[in-house]
């Protein structure tokens, strides 16, 4: 791919918009997207449209569809989008965020196959009318196929059932597997592989549901199961994977969303964005917030948690930061909760509850099910702190 100086910017010309654009890591995406449909599946150029505002097909719809290819319907002789693409950068995880992105392009543009991309992994999908459910499919056909009505073949579905581990197996055999799912920090000591794979159990087995989550008596919460997505902090830091969420709903009508999930945290050393970081194991809190959905708290088990023989306390110190505002005294945090959240207080720390990992964790479980409502209390709570304290930093 040919590049350009501009204003001494590095661009590449766009053939479809006739113009040069700035070089950035989804614009090489794009453009080799491009490439790929008119040389692989002998798309006409003229019927690829890039960064097409979406208000050409419903007037005020706000936004941009990356690429479409266009055909001909034969009924009405207009030109229609059949396939539609969604582009992100490599670094961009293709998670159920961009999947419904993606399928929010269906109720507009009705193409037949939906496709979104990073250029490392690339997925399709079109709807299945024999499981009225969009699927994913083998293979984008040529255009003269798709133009030509031929059956898209949908992939079968391989997915096993997840098999929830046993904590008491050998530590050497959990931590495998704990490792390879990137549940487990690769500096965590291996005295906590009973308890991570405990709690990893009961996160990610989806044929439980979650019961007895209270956050207090006017709240109604509804167990989601798994998704697979990614929450950011505002040091620029991300962890992407699967996230057990919850539906928060009060009386006046009002829903929250707030997942949890529980991942390895990667090693750093002299790392020039991320200089020197231990790699501990994390217990997230993630708040859905539009396009501001964050994590609310980012808890090292490593740090935080006491072991009394089999008995396994969650303690925390208040830690906090705010945005760009930056770090929080902890003494400040520890006040607003005391004042707001009394029952998370004890012995002048925040304390979010007791586990025996003697036993599998149930959500039948009282002492389960109240360790799980205290972090989601407690990540609701730090987010009403940080809102009041950016409300008293202006």
């Amino acid at each position: 791919m040919k590049r350009y100086l501009k204003n001494n910017k590095e661009c590449i010309f766009c053939n479809s918009r006739r113009k040069l654009i700035q070089v950035t890591p989804e614009e090489i995406v794009r453009q080799e997207f491009v490439s790929k449909l008119i040389n692989e599946y002998h798309v006409p150029q003229e019927l690829i449209s890039v960064e097409v505002p979406l208000s050409y097909y419903k007037k005020g719809k706000p936004g941009r569809a990356d690429i479409i290819v266009l055909g001909l319907d034969q009924d009405s002789r207009e030109l229609i989008p059949l396939i539609v693409i969604e582009c992100k950068a490599p670094n961009i995880h293709l998670t159920d965020k961009v999947f419904q992105q993606v399928m929010g392009y269906d109720e507009f543009l009705g193409p037949e196959i939906m496709v979104m991309t990073n250029g490392i992994e690339t997925i399709s999908y079109s709807w299945n009318n024999e499981k009225d459910d969009y699927c994913k499919i083998e293979f984008i056909p040529s255009y003269a196929d798709i133009i030509a009505g031929i059956d898209l073949k949908f992939q079968e579905d391989f997915n096993e059932p997840w098999i929830r581990p046993d904590h008491k197996d050998p530590l050497d055999i959990n931590y495998q597997i704990l490792l390879n799912d990137a549940i487990i920090g690769e500096d965590s000591n291996k005295m906590w592989i009973p308890l991570i794979t405990n709690l990893a159990g009961l996160i990610y087995d989806e044929s439980q549901i979650a019961k007895n989550i209270q956050i207090n008596d006017k709240t109604k919460v509804i167990d989601g199961g798994l998704r697979y997505t990614t929450f950011g902090n505002a040091g620029g830091g991300s962890f992407t994977g699967m996230y057990r969420y919850f539906m928060l709903e009060n009386l006046n009508n009002e829903t929250e969303i707030i997942s949890i999930s529980i991942m390895g945290k990667l090693s750093s050393k002299n790392h020039p964005k991320w200089g020197n970081s231990k790699g501990n194991t994390i217990f997230n809190i993630a708040i859905d917030d539009f396009e501001n959905s964050h994590l609310s708290l980012e808890y090292a088990l490593d740090r935080f948690v006491t072991k009394e023989n089999c008995k396994y306390s969650f303690w925390h110190d208040g830690t906090l930061t705010v945005g760009k505002l930056g770090r929080v005294k902890n003494i400040e945090v520890i006040n607003y909760i005391k004042e707001n959240s009394p029952s998370l207080i004890k012995d002048d720390r925040i304390y979010l509850g007791t586990v025996d990992n003697t036993i599998e964790f149930k959500w039948e479980d009282i002492q389960v099910a109240s360790l799980i409502s205290n972090f989601i209390k407690y990540g609701i709570i730090r987010d009403q702190f940080r809102r009041a304290y950016k409300q008293a930093s202006i």
